[in-house]
């Protein structure tokens, strides 16, 4: 009975046989012919690899691999003699009223000091730093004059109808943080406004920014929210830009509007840098303010000691105008006590 489970024996051909034989020529031939096609087609793709690189030469650590990526050694490691070490002891978060606070070294990226520095909040004019990043990365002609916007959005420092030079109210929006300011350098590029805070998302997520969401370029909308931990990139990433640095540390800016025939007046809304809250610092290198309700006051600056070690501060949600300040200028002062930098 077993045997009803076994194929039949097949029947002994010699047409079969030849049969065979032929099918077996044809499948090597096939092969053979798959094999150059796949070697032509390796030696295109280097072709083409060859044409995307142009003239760059590859350096000895480097390869192109086909079908891969160009590779790379790995990073070199951090020198841990370089990083900051905490040599004292912490002042407790509760000590500082801010709702969020982060001090981060420039150069290593190391938190040295952190207060719900993660917790989501609205950015208030800190914004504006996003949207100058923005701003810049057209071409820009400074001595143009164009009209400010008729927008309906909170500003003493202007009015619609204004006439004023793209260099003028780049200033006012940094230096004395006018709404209408911003807005109208916004409008001047050409973009809708949508196209504008949609670029604004797209440059926090090149650099990082997670946890960062911007509705407009303002920061009157509470829904312009990031972190603490987020807004120390951004403020490492814009005072890279000499023309924002050197604008940020102007003490402040005189309009005249022919329109009105009127002078106007800006301070810089940065009380530490006018000298107007009381301080050590050795080297203020920029710093930007932010206020609406919904956020408290909000304040971000990098400063350095008199050895050159430099470092991001931001304060989220103080209690008060001159509080956003003090504490940024504590908790630098605390950090420069309680780390100490490997030469």
């Amino acid at each position: 009975m077993v045997d009803d489970f076994l194929p039949p024996t097949p029947l002994k051909d010699s047409s079969n046989v030849w049969r065979n034989v032929i099918s077996i020529v044809v499948f090597f031939f096939a092969m053979g012919s798959i094999g150059v096609y796949y070697f032509v087609q390796d030696d295109i793709l280097l072709s083409n690899v060859s044409d995307v690189i142009g003239n760059v030469s590859l350096s000895p650590n480097l390869s192109v691999q086909t079908g891969g990526d160009v590779v790379f050694d790995p990073p070199a490691e951090v020198e841990l003699s370089k990083l900051p070490e905490l040599v004292g002891e912490l002042l407790p978060p509760d000590h500082f009223g801010a709702e969020a606070i982060i001090v981060k070294d420039k150069e290593s990226g190391v938190v040295l000091y952190g207060k719900n520095e993660y917790k989501l909040h609205s950015v208030a004019s800190i914004t504006k730093l996003m949207s100058a990043r923005v701003f810049l990365e057209k071409e820009i002609d400074w001595d143009e004059v164009v009209e400010v916007t008729s927008q309906n959005v909170v500003d003493t420092h202007m009015y619609a109808g204004d006439m004023y030079s793209i260099d003028e109210l780049w200033r006012a929006a940094l230096v004395g943080s006018s709404n209408k300011a911003i807005l109208t350098l916004a409008n001047a590029l050409g973009w809708p406004q949508v196209a504008f805070v949609e670029r604004m998302n797209q440059k926090a997520e090149e650099l990082g920014m997670a946890d960062t969401k911007f509705r407009e370029p303002t920061g009157l909308d509470a829904g312009n929210i990031s972190t603490a931990s987020d807004l120390a990139i951004l403020l490492d990433d814009v005072l890279d830009s000499e023309k924002i640095r050197e604008t940020l540390l102007g003490k402040e800016v005189d309009l005249y509007s022919n329109e009105r025939k009127k002078a106007h007046h800006i301070w810089n809304t940065n009380w530490l840098l006018l000298g107007w809250i009381p301080h050590d610092i050795v080297d203020f290198r920029g710093g930007k303010t932010g206020y609406i309700p919904a956020a408290g006051y909000n304040f971000t600056m990098q400063v350095a000691d008199e050895y050159g070690h430099v470092i991001n501060v931001v304060v989220l949600g103080a209690d008060s105008h001159e509080a956003r300040f003090t504490e940024a200028r504590d908790v630098a002062r605390h950090v420069f006590e309680v780390y100490e930098w490997g030469e």
